[in-house]
């Protein structure tokens, strides 16, 4: 019910700000994307463990006394507009995804297998999106952070001739190699992300 709730307020404010946004088109995609990052977002300010607890707190917010849900709905519009920017900034969108060398195609695909199958993993990831989020990346920090934790597997795996066992990749080391490239994303502009969706703005 809450989730739903703020889906809903979401979809207000998108039609608010792009008036040829259709709910019933493959720009509701930009509504999912949108409320993942969200809650991915509050879990980390909030610091909360999981995201139903996160969805507990809401639910103050969304349920309560007028005052706080027109609280949330003015940070909510401020949140959007920052998010909405960081998509035009971030996020390439293509008619077709581009075609990868076979070699290269190759070589992501062993690091995205070797990534899968890395101890932690999932804790890698969650301090990747941290990062992301500490210098004001808050639009598919997901997403980024999984392409740039990749992408590092990718170049050590090009560098040692492709010699690399999941057990061997060190989730530390990865981040410390990331942290730099991270702290450089606020004075660099373009994208991090290209999909293949029915969303252009």
């Amino acid at each position: 019910m809450i989730r739903e709730k703020l889906l809903s307020a979401l979809a207000h404010e998108f039609r608010a700000r792009i008036p040829q946004f259709k709910m019933d088109s493959p720009d509701y995609q930009m509504i999912l994307y949108a409320q993942r990052d969200l809650e991915t977002w509050l879990r980390i300010k909030w610091g909360a463990e999981t995201p139903y607890a996160v969805y507990r707190r809401l639910e103050r917010y969304l349920l309560g006394d007028y005052k706080r849900r027109v609280d949330f709905r003015t940070f909510l519009s401020v949140w959007l507009e920052r998010w909405l920017e960081k998509w035009r900034e971030r996020v390439k969108i293509l008619p077709k995804m581009p075609k990868v060398p076979p070699k290269h195609a190759k070589l992501l695909e062993k690091a995205k297998k070797l990534y899968r199958e890395m101890d932690h993993a999932y804790e890698l990831k969650e301090m990747v999106i941290r990062k992301l989020i500490e210098q004001g990346e808050i639009c598919m920090t997901g997403f980024i952070a999984e392409n740039m934790i990749v992408n590092e597997i990718a170049k050590r795996l090009r560098r040692w001739g492709g010699d690399l066992e999941a057990p061997s990749i060190d989730p530390l080391d990865i981040l410390n190699s990331l942290i730099p490239r991270i702290k450089r994303l606020p004075k660099e502009k373009g994208p991090l992300l290209f999909l293949k969706v029915g969303v252009y703005l």
